[in-house]
């Protein structure tokens, strides 16, 4: 099956990531960090991009950029080319460093700016163990940058981690502080990465945004809208759905991998994520799983659950009860 073609345009933001081939180890020492940091900031003077945020770990990597010339390919090709040829010679090794393309995702800018740069920075604190260091001491991110003097900040970086800066406050004395305190609130809330759910596999935004951002690329957008009139609880969904021929609340709840009950508890995650903005953690709770797992469930409807009969019965169902409020 052919690769979708990544989507560039001028202007564009993006959360970009990559990880090494059979996720080994794309850094092995501070050397390698430091040739990889000299290149990426090379490519970004060179292509004209805008890094905002990144965060270097052992085995992959995490960008937050925009492409005002739309060339993110350009950036990446350069970036990826340089650092394997640099790798392959000093380990002697041959063939792909990388885990296949890397991957990237159009991101709303003007509603997720400040979730991408705390996804972003807090990535070393997700290694298994320990993390890699304190926030704000891990060397190879660029919160290591942001919260020095602006005469410390890599040469090509000042507009963008002014942008940065700014989403705090326009005092950078208060930004800094502020900056810290967003990333440790969500150190502390434990569902930072609760925002994250691609839409098609290609965008972080809203259907407004994806539609919009399709339209522009004359791709094929979305004919009805994903949109239920009228508020309602998680209660109340775990109530419709066995009028809509699903299985009780307490057999949802129970453990086991029988089909029917697994496929109607895929629909209750997608549901009531993507339709009525239940939190993760509260059907994580109900579902006796952890946080992580509702994402890895919500990540598999995305291509498949929306047709799916029984979630159909359940938004009928849903609609019939918002017509009746």
């Amino acid at each position: 099956m052919p690769r979708r073609p990544r989507i560039q345009f001028e202007g564009a933001s993006y959360h970009v990531f990559d990880r090494g081939n059979r996720r080994e180890r794309i850094f092995r020492t501070e050397e390698d960090y430091q040739t990889f940091e000299f290149y990426m900031l090379e490519a970004m003077r060179r292509s004209g991009v805008q890094l905002f945020n990144w965060n270097l770990i052992p085995n992959h990597f995490h960008f937050n950029v925009a492409t005002p010339e739309g060339n993110l390919a350009e950036f990446m090709q350069r970036l990826l080319t340089r650092y394997s040829k640099y790798f392959n010679i000093t380990y002697r090794l041959v063939g792909h460093l990388f885990q296949g393309r890397y991957g990237s995702k159009l991101v709303d800018k003007d509603v997720y700016f400040k979730e991408i740069i705390r996804y972003v920075e807090l990535n070393s604190r997700r290694i298994k163990g320990r993390p890699l260091a304190p926030l704000g001491k891990w060397r190879w991110a660029s919160l290591h940058y942001l919260l020095q003097p602006e005469s410390a900040w890599p040469e090509g970086c000042r507009s963008a981690f002014r942008r940065v800066l700014e989403t705090f406050s326009s005092q950078e004395s208060r930004a800094r502080p502020l900056l810290f305190q967003f990333l440790m609130d969500g150190l502390k809330s434990g569902t930072w990465e609760d925002f994250y759910r691609p839409k098609d596999g290609l965008f972080i935004g809203d259907d407004t945004f994806v539609e919009r951002i399709k339209k522009s690329q004359d791709e094929p957008t979305r004919r009805t809208r994903r949109t239920i009139e009228g508020r309602m609880n998680f209660e109340q969904i775990l109530q419709a759905i066995p009028l809509a021929g699903g299985p009780s609340p307490t057999e949802l709840a129970a453990p086991g991998k029988q089909r029917h009950r697994s496929r109607w508890r895929q629909v209750l995650v997608s549901v009531s994520r993507r339709y009525f903005r239940i939190p993760g953690a509260r059907l994580a709770e109900f579902l006796g799983r952890r946080e992580s797992t509702i994402s890895m469930m919500l990540a598999r409807a995305e291509s498949q659950v929306e047709s799916w009969p029984e979630t159909q019965q359940l938004l009928q169902k849903l609609r019939s009860n918002t017509a009746g409020m």
